[in-house]
């Protein structure tokens, strides 16, 4: 059922803003008829002067040509009144739009979240009062909303063996984090904090296999250790060279970014394109760095890696840190900006 009170209010402020909008439309009016009348009087009694006539118009036309009305009181006027104009029709469309969104069954979150980021930029204190309100009923309607989708998207997981959790809009998939936002008809699927799948049409089919795709690219890969580790440390000393770092302790973006690099066959070397380029996401790089480094913490040449903790600042960036994920759960890890290789 819709909020009756809510739309009592939004219909007072609809009433009144119309009016307004409709006496400053009155104003911008009456001024193009007030500047059309004066300069069509004036051409006319210019033209009647130019002519022997029996009345002298001289006095009138003199008077006429001093009144400075336009130059005075409509220019320095008129753009302040279009803005107002402009702005009072924003607001009144998307009162409209809002009222509109709260009578439908179930409420449009879609309708609703856009008229409410228009509302969010008005400086009206009534309209600020009115915000709180109906971002609760936003809020409201996609908890509803995500409910719904959540039972079915856990039972569609559920067949494939694959168990689900945490709460809507937010769902835990594993390792994966899966938000869903109705009102912009979108799902993102992270790995931990990292995006994998940005843009996911908000069906339970199209998340589903976003999910399937996403494992598939990133924990379903036939990565040997040994050679990683080894790609690993070399990164590690070129991103240290490159830095002309005498610090043991290099950074894991910087690691990260050489991998990469290093990874690229002989047809990007001598043609770098789109089309030559070997993709290797962080996504993919966050899991094997826990996999070899962590979990199997393999050594080369006698060497493991130690890793730092981000600082607040750092974990601020993605450029300065990597979240990696250590256990079962998205949520379920660490801060990461800086490595070093150490002895056993």
């Amino acid at each position: 059922m819709s909020n009756e009170s809510l739309l009592l209010q939004l219909t007072t402020l609809i009433d009144a803003y119309s009016l307004r909008q409709k006496r400053a439309n009155a104003v911008q009016s009456s001024f193009k008829l007030v500047t059309n009348t004066h300069n069509k009087t004036l051409k006319a009694l210019r033209d009647y002067a130019e002519h022997d006539t029996t009345v002298d118009v001289q006095a009138a036309l003199d008077a006429f040509a001093r009144v400075r009305v336009k130059e005075e009181a409509i220019d320095p006027l008129t753009p302040d009144l279009r803005r107002e104009i402009k702005s009072l029709a924003t607001l009144v469309a998307a009162l409209k739009e809002s009222a509109n969104a709260l009578r439908a069954e179930p409420v449009d979150v879609v309708r609703l979240d856009k008229a409410l980021t228009a509302l969010q930029a008005s400086k009206e204190s009534a309209v600020a009062e009115l915000v709180p309100q109906l971002q609760s009923e936003l809020d409201l309607a996609q908890r509803a909303l995500g409910d719904e989708f959540g039972q079915k998207l856990r039972a569609a997981l559920q067949e494939l063996g694959v168990v689900i959790g945490g709460r809507p809009p937010k769902f835990e998939i594993g390792r994966f984090e899966l938000d869903a936002n109705f009102a912009r008809r979108a799902c993102t699927l992270r790995y931990g904090k990292d995006i994998v799948a940005p843009h996911v049409s908000i069906t339970v089919d199209a998340a589903v296999k976003a999910y399937q795709s996403a494992i598939k690219a990133i924990q379903g890969r036939n990565v040997d250790g040994a050679t990683w580790m080894a790609q690993l440390a070399d990164a590690y000393q070129t991103a240290q060279r490159k830095r002309a770092s005498t610090n043991s302790r290099v950074n894991i973006v910087d690691v990260y970014i050489e991998m990469v690099l290093l990874r690229q066959g002989r047809a990007f070397a001598s043609e770098p394109s789109k089309r030559t380029f070997t993709d290797y996401s962080r996504a993919q790089f966050i899991y094997d760095f826990y996999e070899f480094t962590g979990r199997q913490r393999l050594t080369h040449k006698g060497q493991v890696v130690k890793v730092h903790s981000a600082t607040k600042s750092q974990t601020d960036s993605p450029a300065k840190s990597m979240w990696i994920v250590e256990g079962d759960s998205p949520y379920d890890g660490r801060y990461i900006a800086d490595i070093e290789f150490v002895a056993e």
